[in-house]
């Protein structure tokens, strides 16, 4: 037999890192994010005023993201920070992912008192991002509240989003937030807009690899590809609400450019300089976050450089969407953790019910009493539950 050294020490196996696992570290990379996240979200808010430009306020959004990101984790280098989604401003009728180019401003009318205006920004820390959406009616305030129809969505996305936190727990589905938002929208008199996504958060992936996503007002092909699945502790989900006072169904046109893209993980050997130079630029800042041409030093050159890759598969659209002229529609994001002891909501703007005055509610006794329950456990009913099997 071979003789054993008995002082060395023993062979410790590896384990696997998962980069996904909410750790005391990543839950702090998460809030900070969102930190970062609300602090933006709030400065667009405040300067959405009548006579403002759509073009400014997304400039003015991915400033405080960027200003924002570098004050924390400053002493850490090499650890990439900043814009998770380029911050989109979307009046009226259109539903997302408007940010115009210096060149296309002048073609989206200044804000005026009344307009509602989706706003959607996130911010990444080491590749954990916060999302967030949030909708503002111009001019509102206590003095002059939101009514009508506007009102009723708003208030219907903040009772679909509450619903929603309280399902999102082991034992739910994805499926059932689904539901729940079909009900309270029947009770608002609105429309959940089809198709929309709520997904799973991965490090550098804002879109998800999972199969867990959660759909709203899913057509049957869509029933098919969104396949049922239950939430886990662990899970960090951006909870998409898309309300409308239409039909329901987004539409793209060409009544504003694309300004939206992300990288996708196909590789091609690019022909053109201008291309070559582009997409170098977006695997440096931007990496598998999405971005918009304006986040470029020279946009008229990105502009261009995106052509071909775009052609040839290297980037994806955000494509501007939009619901019939005349309709409104509202886009709430909240960002939540799936904590031991309940979701936690990190992201998200608070609902005044002094400035939104809708004269619709909630009607469903099984909606109304799941929002009567607490959204997380409170460590005094953790200690009762721990006291109780200890006997």
């Amino acid at each position: 037999m071979a003789e054993v050294d008995a002082t060395a020490a023993p062979a410790v196996e590896k384990k696997e890192i998962n980069e996904n696992e909410l750790t005391v570290e990543t839950v702090t990379k998460y809030q900070t994010a969102a930190e970062v996240a609300n602090k933006a979200m709030n400065i667009v808010v405040a300067a959405a005023v009548a006579g403002a430009k759509v073009h400014d306020l997304c400039k003015l959004g991915d400033k405080a993201i960027l200003d924002g990101s570098k004050l924390v984790y400053a002493k850490k280098k090499d650890l990439l920070k900043g814009i998770a989604f380029p911050t989109c401003v979307s009046p009226n009728n259109v539903i997302c992912h408007l940010a115009p180019i210096a060149q296309d401003a002048a073609t989206v009318p200044d804000l005026k008192d009344g307009d509602a205006i989706r706003i959607e920004l996130g911010v990444h820390i080491d590749g954990y991002a916060a999302m967030v959406a949030h909708t503002h009616v111009v001019g509102s305030s206590k003095a002059a509240p939101v009514t009508g129809r506007k009102a009723d969505l708003i208030a219907a996305a903040h009772a679909c989003t509450e619903t929603a936190l309280r399902l999102m727990k082991p034992g739910k589905t994805n499926y059932d937030v689904t539901d729940a938002v079909q009900k309270i929208a029947d009770d608002f008199g609105v429309k959940p807009v089809q198709g929309m996504m709520s997904y799973q958060l991965q490090r550098n992936n804002i879109a998800g690899n999972s199969t867990k996503r959660i759909i709203l007002n899913p057509s049957d092909v869509q029933k098919k590809d969104c396949k049922k699945a239950e939430f886990e502790e662990g899970d960090v989900f951006s909870l998409d609400i898309v309300l409308s006072s239409g039909e329901g169904y987004p539409r793209t046109n060409e009544t504003h450019r694309t300004t939206v893209y992300r990288k996708t993980p196909l590789q091609y050997a690019l022909k053109t300089a201008a291309a070559r130079a582009t997409y170098s630029n977006i695997k440096t800042n931007f990496g598998e976050f999405p971005f918009a041409i304006s986040n470029f030093d020279d946009e008229v050159k990105a502009k261009l450089g995106l052509i071909e890759c775009e052609k040839n598969g290297l980037v994806e659209p955000y494509r501007v969407c939009y619901e019939q002229e005349g309709e409104d529609s509202v886009h709430v994001i909240v960002t939540v953790l799936l904590m031991a002891n309940g979701p936690l909501k990190i992201t998200g703007t608070s609902f005044d019910p002094e400035v939104i005055k809708s004269d619709k509610e909630v009607k469903n006794e099984e909606i109304k009493e799941l929002l009567r329950l607490p959204v997380r456990q409170t460590n005094k009913k953790k200690k009762k539950a721990a006291a109780a099997t200890s006997e």
